[in-house]
């Protein structure tokens, strides 16, 4: 019988004219995946020409939608930067309540590109399933709206449940290692600005609201030419987003942090801005073993204050952001040096970046300052200050099937005692790229880069990669062949090293550091749909890298220097399983990472053999719990042979979070918000442990966050 009258249903439904739907609509970079705000849909209604049109703040809005007959509405899909889509999606594509994925392409892509048909579809899956600028890279996506039911209430927390990456930190500032790379060598963008500091080629992510936040992809390996010089590591993608939202965290050790964000349409373009505050006291009690004999103590002067606000526009042909920060922290030195107790740091950031579109290419402009403040109350002669500035200006476009990119900047620094250093640079970079669209059998790409910095001369790079689906399982599964071959080069930064401390430090000339090749090649294999899937990634990886510029534990010039040969050499290999309410994912690295200079061979410090994690997950439509795993091996830390005694021990943290989404609880007061209160165990295990030698971390800790998110129904 029920059969019966569902068939009655659906004659009757096709019947009508026009039927009235939601669906969820999701617009996302044809070439790098990353989700895109600020787009504007109109959707034009048959059989009459009405049209609705509306910005969107996030990369995904719920629509209503039409379908009549044997077509439905179509929509056209415009953005800053980005050519205009007109779509029709068949109904066998589109099924009531269901996510489509509309991807667009740069203005500047190449004939080819436009030519492909870039497929409208239906699931978050095959919207991933090509990736025509990035053949062959290992990449890692996670939004950050997946990360808050998770327990991350930072940029920091959310690096923690990426796959691959190895967070550090030890005054304050947190850093990130990609495939055993030091933090200096890992690019950090937002919106494509690069945020690495010129003066210490570090990007502090502290920096960085999680409100102003809709993603963060990894990528490992050297990146020459999308990142340019500098991304010898890997690199870390932030993309903005333009959102109602506001959150409160208070968890142990003093910690307290409020953000928020907000958006508004106005005279034909998206006005977003938010807001961070963030204080903590930091203070804990430890073993200090770095004495004559293991001691109790607690770390003292180790509190830190940060203020944050970005603000930003998107309109029909230009986007400006601008982000500045402000912080002042104890400097706490290694665990045994009480003098440093009474020291204090203050830095400052700006940050501001322009883009618009001309005449089918894009122009981009930005500008990054930095300051930072030594204090030291006891020895007023010791006090420091620093000031970088960096500037950029990059032209992209396209000639047929090439892609182009030329650009320049220069780099300022002044410092007390004295220093003045000042550098420009330019580079020219063109890409080419093939993609098998129709079958998605196959795509490569072929780039080439030259920098050219003052001091240090002509620079050359290149990268290949390529992907080839090398067998098909039935309709939802696929097993990829891939395989990449960069080389990256990394200029000495105006500094090299944390250049406000007590020390007044040895300034040694450096070269560039070169990546010679960065390899590596594995398989890939995905089953199933969005909801219920099965992945699994295996990798060899390979990378030389010639006068690396490598600061010694230990080393009392206070400089880094150039070592002849860097070699490392491992496997990388990742796995999920999704299936209804419950998720598993797990990733795992080997590395074999030597030093060859002057005849010796020494194991490149803090990068473990082993480092591994695991995540998961059990959720319905209100509840979540989440287990994260982090495990790292031993670590060597001093210039010399591989030695038991002087490396770090290995470390095993657990952290678990529960969190209830209040919207499902019966009257909800607030019907147009979605609410979130996450509890927080972290490092439930309670292991004492260091991320750099003589700087103890916290033990056990809770956190209790409550975000609430306007979220249009």
């Amino acid at each position: 019988m029920s059969v019966v009258a569902l068939v009655l249903v659906s004659t009757i439904a096709h019947s009508v004219q026009s039927t009235r739907d939601s669906a969820t609509i999701c617009v996302a970079d044809a070439r790098t995946r990353a989700p895109l705000v600020g787009a504007e849909i109109t959707w034009f209604v048959p059989p009459s020409t009405r049209r609705t049109s509306r910005r969107l703040a996030n990369a995904c809005a719920h629509l209503p939608a039409t379908r009549s007959g044997a077509n439905t509405d179509s929509m056209r899909v415009v953005r800053t930067g980005y050519l205009p889509r007109r779509v029709t999606v068949p109904p066998s594509t589109w099924p009531a309540g269901d996510t489509i994925w509309v991807a667009l392409l740069a203005v500047d892509a190449t004939r080819t590109e436009r030519l492909a048909a870039v497929q409208v579809t239906a699931t978050r899956a095959d919207a991933n399933a090509s990736d025509l600028r990035s053949a062959g890279r290992t990449t890692a996506t996670l939004q950050t709206v997946d990360a808050r039911t998770a327990g991350a209430s930072t940029v920091n927390a959310v690096l923690a449940l990426m796959p691959y990456t190895n967070v550090r930190s030890a005054r304050g500032e947190t850093g990130l290692s990609l495939r055993g790379a030091r933090r200096e060598q890992v690019a950090i963008t937002l919106d494509g600005m690069p945020l690495n500091d010129p003066a210490t080629g570090i990007a502090d992510v502290s920096d960085i609201p999680l409100a102003a936040l809709q993603s963060a992809t990894v990528a490992l390996g050297a990146d020459p030419v999308g990142t340019g010089a500098g991304a010898t590591g890997g690199v870390l993608a932030l993309t903005s987003s333009a959102q109602r939202v506001a959150s409160m965290r208070v968890s142990a050790f003093g910690q307290q942090a409020v953000e928020g964000a907000w958006h508004a349409s106005s005279a034909d373009a998206l006005w977003h801005a938010s807001a961070a505050w963030r204080t903590a006291t930091n203070d804990f009690a430890f073993v200090n073993d770095a004495g004559v004999a293991p001691q109790r103590e607690a770390r003292v002067n180790n509190d830190e204050q940060r203020a944050i606000l970005s603000l930003g526009v998107i309109g029909s042909r230009a986007q400006l952001s601008v982000l500045g920060s402000t912080s002042e922290r104890g400097m706490v030195g290694p665990a045994n040096v009480r003098t440093y107790d009474a020291d204090r740091s203050h830095t400052d950031r700006l940050l501001a970046r322009a883009q618009t579109t001309v005449h089918g290419t894009t122009l981009s402009t930005g500008v990054r300052r930095m300051q930072l403040r030594y204090v030291d109350p006891t020895r007023p002669a010791l006090d420091s200050r620093a000031v970088a500035w960096a500037g950029d200006a990059e032209w992209r476009g396209a000639m047929r099937d090439i892609a182009w990119r030329i650009g320049g900047g220069a780099d300022r620094l002044t410092a007390t005692g004295g220093i003045t250093q000042r550098r420009r640079r330019g580079f020219v970079g063109v890409q080419r790229a093939w993609s098998a669209h129709r079958n998605g059998l196959w795509s490569v790409d072929v780039g080439a880069r030259a920098d050219l910095i003052e001091g240090s001369g002509v620079l050359p790079t290149a990268s290949i990669g390529a992907e080839r689906r090398i067998a098909r399982m039935g309709e939802q599964a696929h097993l990829v062949a891939f395989a990449r071959a960069a080389q990256a080069v990394r200029v000495p930064t105006l500094y090299d090293l944390y250049f406000s401390s007590p020390q007044r430090l040895f300034v040694r000339a450096l070269s560039p550091e070169r990546v010679d090749v960065d390899v590596s090649s594995g398989l890939r294999v995905f089953a199933g749909a969005t909801r219920r899937h099965a992945s699994l990634e295996g990798a060899i990886v390979a990378r030389n890298t010639r006068d690396a510029i490598v600061w010694f534990p230990g080393n009392f010039g206070w400089s880094p220097a150039n070592v002849g040969v860097e070699r490392l050499r491992g496997v990388e290999s990742r796995a999920e399983v999704a299936s209804g309410i419950a998720s598993l994912s797990g990733w795992i690295t080997a590395y074999d990472a030597m030093l060859s200079t002057g005849g010796l061979r020494i194991p490149t410090p803090y990068v473990p053999r082993f480092a591994g994690g695991a995540q998961l997950q059990l959720h319905t439509a209100a509840q979540h719990a989440t287990v994260v795993w982090r495990g790292t091996g031993a670590r060597p830390y001093t210039a010399g042979p591989r030695n038991p005694d002087f490396e770090l021990a290995a470390v095993s943290l657990v952290d678990i979070t529960v969190a209830q989404q209040l919207r499902a609880l019966p009257h909800w007061p607030w019907p147009r918000f979605d609410a979130l209160v996450a509890f927080s165990l972290e490092n439930a295990a309670d292991a004492s442990w260091q991320s750099v030698r003589g700087f103890p971390s916290p033990g056990r800790a809770w956190a209790i966050s409550f975000t609430l998110q306007h979220s249009p129904r």
